[in-house]
């Protein structure tokens, strides 16, 4: 019975990491990817890049990825998802935790500083820097501070898709360009970042 037990146990245990391992592809601009991580920030060391301070970055018991201020005087916070391909899909899930300034937002920089993506009190506003034009979406919900945030973008160059909270939408556009960069980087005066899980794939 015990020998039963541990067996229906170890199958368990094994298909969890089978799963994680081979999560499946699923994309609206791309036919096939190739996972490069899934950090779920639940085992002893993570395996994605995530930085410029690492001192700041902290896996911790509850299975998140905590980033705190860079700077002692805790103004701004900057993390960056490194490496991103010139065709990929990224899924993540996060939280920018605020509880001094309720206008902190939840936006990124898609690209380095190339791309803006920013929350409104409706939606969110994606700014293309280099076509210094502006796409609002006042559909999307729970794009804030202090929510949980399920985030799916599939980019390439001309073409991205984004998909918040469940509302999926597709920019076309020459200014949808990274140009070169290779990173998605959040900046913010939040007082801290939490990370439940970051998928990143290379699209074809």
């Amino acid at each position: 019975m015990i020998k039963t037990c541990l067996t229906i146990i170890f199958i368990f245990m094994s298909s969890l990491t089978l799963s994680a391992e081979n999560l499946e592809f699923k994309s609206k601009l791309f036919k096939k990817g190739t996972l490069l991580f899934s950090d779920d920030f639940n085992e002893g060391k993570y395996k994605g890049r995530y930085g410029p301070n690492k001192k700041n970055i902290k896996q911790l018991e509850d299975g998140t990825l905590q980033v705190l201020p860079m700077s002692q005087d805790g103004k701004r916070i900057t993390v960056h998802i490194y490496n991103v391909p010139k065709k990929f899909v990224c899924h993540l899930r996060y939280k920018i935790i605020s509880s001094k300034d309720s206008s902190v937002g939840a936006g990124m920089q898609i690209g380095g500083h190339k791309m803006h993506l920013g929350s409104t009190k409706d939606g969110y506003n994606l700014f293309l820097r280099s076509a210094r034009k502006s796409f609002k979406n006042t559909e999307v919900k729970g794009f804030k501070a202090n929510e949980w945030i399920d985030m799916v973008i599939e980019y390439q160059e001309g073409k991205m898709l984004l998909k918040i909270n469940g509302n999926e939408k597709v920019f076309e556009h020459e200014g949808v360009n990274m140009d070169g960069a290779k990173s998605i980087v959040f900046k913010n005066g939040a007082e801290r970042v939490l990370f439940d899980y970051v998928r990143l794939w290379e699209a074809k």
